[in-house]
């Protein structure tokens, strides 16, 4: 196996830094939505909205292959 250049280094480190900022927005979006549930709000709160928005724009700077859709 030969030794990554450091273009793939860059590329593999760019890739995991936008799949954790992913997982956070998403794990921050279920904490709020727990939450949320439990305080007995049931629509769709401007902290809800913002977070759901954050999941989907970290979404979308992933790489295609770690995308949902």
């Amino acid at each position: 196996m030969r030794k990554p250049t450091g273009k793939q280094l860059r590329v593999y480190v760019e890739e995991n830094r936008r799949l954790a900022a992913h997982r956070r927005a998403e794990a921050d979006l279920y904490e709020n939505t727990a939450s949320e549930v439990e305080a007995g709000v049931t629509e769709e709160t401007p902290e809800y909205l913002r977070l759901n928005q954050a999941v989907i724009d970290t979404e979308a700077r992933l790489p295609k292959r770690f995308r949902e859709n």
